[in-house]
Parts: C-alpha cells; sequence; structure tokens
C-alpha cells in the first residue's frame, strides 16, 4: 500500500504539469494500481486489494495536488516525496527480512529510547525551520523584484 500510494502521489504530481486532471487522474490511478498488484503478487489476495485501494488513493491525490501547485512547487514536493519513498522501501524491506528470520530482530535499551527521543524533535525543528527560512527568502525576493513603482496623475 506505501509502494501503491506514493507511486500514484508522485506520478499524479508530474503528469498534471501537461495533463487535464481528469487524463492525469486516471493515468496516475493505473500506474498506482500497478505499483500495488506488482508488490502484492508477492505477498497475498489482501495485500493485492490493499495495493489496488492505495494507488487509487495515491493517484486521486497526486492529480489533484498537481492541479493545485504552482510548477515549481511541484518539483520540490516531487523530490521529497522520492527521498520519502527511498527511506519507506528500505524500512519496508528491513521489516520484511526481519519477519522472515533472515535479519536479527533489533532490541532497544533505555539510553536509546532517549537519544531517539531528543533527536527526532530537533531533527523536525531544523527541518521546520528550514522550511520556514527558505520560504521567508523566497517571498521577500518575490516582493523586491515586483517593487511597483507609483505613477502620480492629476485629476482633471
Amino acid at each position: 500500500m506505501i509502494i501503491a500510494s506514493m507511486a500514484g502521489l508522485i506520478s499524479g504530481m508530474i503528469l498534471a504539469i501537461n495533463q487535464s486532471y481528469t487524463i492525469s487522474s486516471l493515468l496516475a490511478m493505473i500506474i498506482g494500481i500497478g505499483a500495488g498488484v506488482i508488490i502484492g503478487i508477492l505477498f497475498n489476495t489482501m495485500t493485492i486489494l490493499e495495493g489496488i485501494m492505495g494507488g487509487v488513493m495515491g493517484g486521486l491525490m497526486g492529480a489533484m495536488m498537481g492541479e493545485m501547485l504552482p510548477i515549481n512547487s511541484i518539483f520540490i514536493l516531487s523530490f521529497a516525496l522520492i527521498m520519502i519513498t527511498i527511506l519507506l522501501f528500505f524500512l519496508l524491506t528491513r521489516m520484511v527480512k526481519q519477519e522472515a528470520g533472515i535479519l536479527k530482530q533489533f532490541k532497544v535499551n533505555g539510553s536509546q529510547i532517549k537519544k531517539l527521543s531528543i533527536l527526532i524533535p530537533c531533527v523536525t525543528v531544523a527541518i521546520f525551520m528550514a522550511i520556514i527560512v527558505g520560504s521567508f527568502y523566497e517571498s521577500n525576493n518575490t516582493l523586491n523584484s515586483h517593487h511597483i513603482h507609483p505613477t502620480h496623475h492629476k485629476s482633471e
């Protein structure tokens, strides 16, 4: 479901650049459903059904987001979603290997939980601040580049 929804989401956003909403929705759903079926075949019928629904959901959301966002935002968001997909794929393969007994189960102790509980909020705040600073910088550049020179007209 993860891979199918991300495939539909990313393809729907990218297809919305050149296609109408209807066409990009249909194509993104087909791509998402295809990814869901391909991954689901490896497991069981329930996984195929979840992949199909994830593909439909991701395709429709991606086409909708691609229709609403400016083009430069689509590329930035697509890159972020691709990075998230790679991370999710890595975690998913690791989980499958652990369930199959190929990898040893990772045991967490108290000091690791304490380190993670400090690290995760710090990383989240740092990413949030980088986005805020970047959007502030972009909005200031936009304001400076579109400086309006007032013209004075005498009313007759």
